[in-house]
């Protein structure tokens, strides 16, 4: 039983980690054309800029998850300064 479990938990996480791959573009997408407009103050817009090229580092290097997360904290960044 516990086998039985293991195993598809490692089949899903085969099709989970691309999901989170495909994600983040999309996330850059949306933080490039909400800054584009919206009027942040320079320091907010600075710090969202420098979380999303951290997300598109680190998903271009591999470590979705991580990306995920940055670009979330500049998401929510903009929404709050909103």
């Amino acid at each position: 039983m516990i086998r039985k479990i293991l195993a598809v938990g490692l089949v899903s996480g085969f099709f989970v980690v691309p999901a989170f791959a495909g994600h983040c573009p999309m996330d850059i997408a949306a933080i490039d054309s909400a800054l584009e407009n919206t009027t942040l103050d320079s320091e907010v817009e600075a710090q969202v800029k420098a979380l999303r090229d951290e997300g598109r580092a680190l998903h271009e290097a591999g470590d979705h998850g991580a990306a995920t997360g940055k670009l979330a904290e500049a998401m929510r960044l903009i929404l709050n300064s909103l």
